[in-house]
């Protein structure tokens, strides 16, 4: 990797890096009648970078020799206007161990997967079932011409389950899942408990009302809470999208209470926080975002040209899905910080309204209006949780709802999830307290 920098130098680039990725992927399925591997095998390959005339030039394959950094160079062009952020050499090795590595064999997993189909199936309203096996073995080499040379060696692993139940006319349906770097997700997670939350997600869809439509107080569980914080806000903080966005017109005002703070953070120790960035694939070291501090917009997500162009210090936000993807902004763990107050106490306040535990699918707009499907929630009576409710929606204005956060919990989580941008997907982790906070409240199809 080294020579093939030096021979970018030589052709004129002033700066160029290159990633070495190795994916080692297991992926296995379990249906109601079917057990299949959809994915077995190694993803490797090298993406070269160079910085020439002002552009960016690029090339991506399974080897690296003088013909990838002749067509880098030949593919660079542009507008002549490409400026980033350098950084002092720096040598790394980042190994992150598991603490219940896999043991087993592909048959165990199978048969782990087959159990819990199994149980799923013992309820005759369930229809059909998926369970989903992941696994990904990920080691990353990346070197620079200003002499950095970043190792980075972990594994991510997951279940996945999703189900379809049917009751009369009404269907429902339901997922749940659990991905960690931390090990084997049936030995670091508690299968029942995963199972019997399915359960009862797909009994309230069976047996819920629909919700009253209108703006309501509602207490949002920690779940939701990451993906508003993610989705609704922290797209908007990237900075590719920052500069001409909402945000970008924020900065330095006051949007919510003293008491409300998100966060993007390249390393937590929750078993879910798997948006594990030490490094980005720039070679920029982590570090945590501040994008909304005490209720004022902070700081954005930049890669290295960001960096520059922002005059902010780099964040380590750049990342990519493999070496065939170009490097785009992302997020990694985005959460609001917890605060001071007890759920219990935010749902006795509410005289008539929802406490929403989590949520199914939804969207946002670059104008910061967003939507979600509920996929469990409840009435709350006078203080008190009430029956279950189904086929729900929220929706709202980002900054309007930041800004009606009345109260923030001590309790706090994370979760798991996969981000889209640029038809990449990255996994990423969402998480935050319990908030109570006034939204709109509606039907989701």
């Amino acid at each position: 990797m080294i020579e093939v920098l030096k021979k970018a130098e030589n052709l004129g680039a002033i700066f160029a890096d290159v990633r070495h990725y190795r994916y080692d992927e297991l992926s296995l399925v379990v249906t109601e009648n079917r057990k299949y591997v959809t994915t077995n095998g190694i993803d490797e390959g090298y993406s070269l970078r160079v910085l020439y005339n002002g552009n960016w030039g690029y090339s991506n394959s399974t080897k690296l020799g003088d013909e990838e950094v002749r067509n880098a160079i030949n593919s660079a062009y542009g507008d002549e206007k490409v400026n980033i952020t350098f950084l002092p050499s720096k040598k790394d090795k980042v190994v992150i161990k598991q603490e219940k590595p896999l043991s087993k064999s592909l048959e165990e997993i199978m048969s782990d997967l087959d159990k819990i189909k199994g149980e799923l199936l013992k309820d005759e309203r369930v229809k059909s079932v998926n369970v989903r096996y992941f696994h990904e073995g990920v080691k990353k080499d990346y070197a620079s011409t200003e002499g950095r040379e970043i190792y980075q060696e972990y594994v991510l692993s997951g279940i996945s389950i999703s189900a379809v139940a049917r009751e009369g006319d009404i269907v429902a349906s339901s997922f749940y899942s659990a991905y960690t770097y931390k090990g084997y997700p049936l030995e670091v997670f508690d299968i029942n408990q995963m199972i019997e939350t399915l359960r009862k997600r797909l009994n309230n869809q069976l047996k819920g009302k629909t919700p009253k439509a209108g703006e309501f107080d509602v207490v949002l569980g920690p779940d939701v809470v990451g993906v508003f914080s993610h989705e609704a806000l922290g797209h908007l903080a990237e900075a590719d999208l920052a500069v001409n966005g909402i945000l970008g017109q924020l900065r330095g005002k006051k949007i919510a209470p003293d008491y409300v703070s998100v966060h993007d953070s390249p390393k937590m120790d929750y078993n879910m926080a798997i948006g594990l960035t030490p490094y980005d694939d720039e070679g920029v070291e982590g570090r945590e975002v501040k994008i909304v501090e005490k209720g004022i917009v902070s700081e954005f997500l930049v890669d290295r040209y960001y960096s520059t162009f922002l005059g902010e210090r780099p964040t380590g936000n750049a990342r990519a899905e493999d070496f065939r993807s170009p490097i785009l902004i992302r997020m990694r763990n985005t959460f609001m910080l917890p605060g001071d107050r007890k759920v219990e106490e935010l749902i006795s306040e509410i005289k008539e309204g929802y406490y929403i535990v989590s949520p199914l699918g939804g969207q946002t707009s670059p104008d910061g209006t967003f939507q979600f499907g509920i996929q469990e929630g409840y009435y709350i009576h006078n203080g008190e949780i009430g029956e279950p409710i189904r086929n729900m929606g929220i929706s709202g204005y980002t900054i309007e709802t930041l800004g009606r956060i009345k109260g923030v919990s001590k309790e706090f989580d994370v979760w798991p999830g996969f981000c889209g941008k640029g038809g990449q997907s990255v996994p990423v982790g969402t998480g935050g307290p319990y908030i109570s906070v006034k939204v709109k409240v509606g039907g989701y199809v």
